[in-house]
């Protein structure tokens, strides 16, 4: 099983600040969330996972709707680029700050570490 998080967000991390759980309210804006929805090894060989899909979900907040929208396309700009497919996104203006909720599927190619587009 491989973990991207580290990776995402180290990529990620020019852009925004990362966070690994909901952001504080006291946390200074903007700040990227992210989460691993999923993480299913789809072939095992010899006893190892060889290719995993991974389910990834970003939620980028900051104080107003239009740095949101463009930081999400930052952010999306930069996983595209690695490969990775987003099956979702959403701008979301409940609450005290807006986010832009985005999902993505990927796999992974745990063996030679690449990703590969689901």
């Amino acid at each position: 099983m491989i973990d991207v998080k580290p990776f995402i967000a180290g990529t990620l991390s020019d852009i925004a600040d990362v966070e690994l759980s909901f952001p504080d309210i006291a946390e200074e804006l903007p700040v990227i969330t992210l989460s691993e929805t999923g993480n299913d090894a789809l072939a095992v060989l010899s006893g190892k996972d060889r290719y995993s899909v991974i389910t990834l979900q970003l939620d980028v907040y900051a104080e107003d709707a239009l740095t949101v929208t463009q930081l999400a396309g930052q952010v999306n700009s930069r996983l595209a680029a690695l490969g990775m497919k987003r099956s979702f996104s959403q701008l979301i203006t409940e609450g005290k700050f807006p986010r832009m909720c985005m999902r993505y599927r990927f796999g992974v190619d745990e063996a030679n570490g690449r990703v590969v587009t689901v």
